[in-house]
């Protein structure tokens, strides 16, 4: 396999950055759709999440917030981490198109 390859193929080996990544994509998620909900733009597809929300936003940061930790926590304290670190990279990506999602409601509702 060629350098350039196998480079490429460890850059997406999740490590320390890619779970930073992934608290601050949930923590956008959960900043906008807080916003788009209060805007009435978006609605929480998450039924559990949704009903977070409902009791209380701040509960619904909570969730949000503590899941990639408890994910970083995980990965920290557990010996065979390669299922663990392929799940933070599918939900790292996942959390990256819902990211673009919200831009694109965003400036829908913001600019045009």
């Amino acid at each position: 396999m060629p350098a350039r390859a196998k480079a490429a193929i460890r850059s997406l080996r999740p490590g320390k950055s890619t779970l930073k990544w992934l608290v601050v994509l949930s923590f956008f998620d959960a900043f906008a759709t807080d916003m788009g909900i209060r805007l009435r733009a978006i609605h929480e597809a998450n039924p559990f999440a949704a009903y977070l929300y409902e009791t209380d936003p701040t509960v619904f940061y909570a969730y949000k917030i503590i899941l990639p930790l408890l994910l970083y926590y995980l990965i920290q304290n557990v010996s065979d981490t390669s299922f663990l670190k392929k799940w933070i990279l599918i939900v790292t990506l996942i959390y990256a198109l819902l990211a673009l999602y919200h831009l694109v409601w965003m400036l829908l509702v913001f600019v045009l």
